[in-house]
């Protein structure tokens, strides 16, 4: 076991699990990780390149800018699949082009990645005079970091780890120290 951990060198307060929602200025990003997101059923039916799904999702109070456990929203689904008339819909009924997940890849990134020009040159449009740079890098709270990560000056812009992933390391942690105090292990 690591005799100084960066978990241990992290200050509160910290964050709470608010739901799929992105926890970057831009929109996206997710840091909690672990399995635990939301229904995702904008984030299928844009995959699907299915418009009345993404339409009754909508209606039935679901977010069109909902992150799944690495970041991406909808929008980086649709841009994907190269479905420009998914993109549109998602930005008419309120998607944040500008988005970033937890890599830095905007939307945008996902079309060049994958060559869909069409939809490049849509969200260049649409971006109106936003930005296509990458957006900041996120690491999951479960990912080991380096003791003083959150004293850097590189990753000022990363959140605190969850409140609820804190107390977890904090059991994680009694539970081994327990166990190596006794004097024959697991017995």
């Amino acid at each position: 076991m690591e005799k100084n951990p960066w978990h241990k060198n992290v200050q509160g307060p910290f964050l709470q699990w608010n739901g799929p929602v992105g926890i970057k200025e831009d929109g996206g990003g997710c840091t909690r990780g672990r399995g635990r997101v939301g229904p995702m059923v904008i984030h299928r039916a844009a995959a699907s390149r299915d418009r009345e799904a993404i339409l009754k999702a909508v209606e039935e109070g679901h977010d069109v800018n909902e992150v799944e456990a690495a970041g991406n929203t909808p929008l980086h689904f649709c841009c994907y699949e190269g479905w420009v008339e998914g993109c549109e819909l998602l930005l008419s009924l309120g998607a944040k082009v500008n988005a970033s997940n937890n890599a830095g890849d905007r939307p945008w990134h996902w079309a060049r990645n994958m060559g869909h020009t069409e939809v490049m040159n849509f969200l260049q449009k649409a971006c109106n005079g936003g930005t296509m740079d990458q957006g900041k890098v996120l690491v999951q709270d479960h990912v080991p970091k380096v003791k003083d990560f959150f004293q850097r000056e590189c990753w000022a812009h990363h959140p605190k780890p969850h409140q609820e992933y804190m107390e977890y390391r904090k059991k994680q942690d009694e539970a081994y120290e327990a166990e190596r105090n006794k004097l024959v292990p697991g017995m």
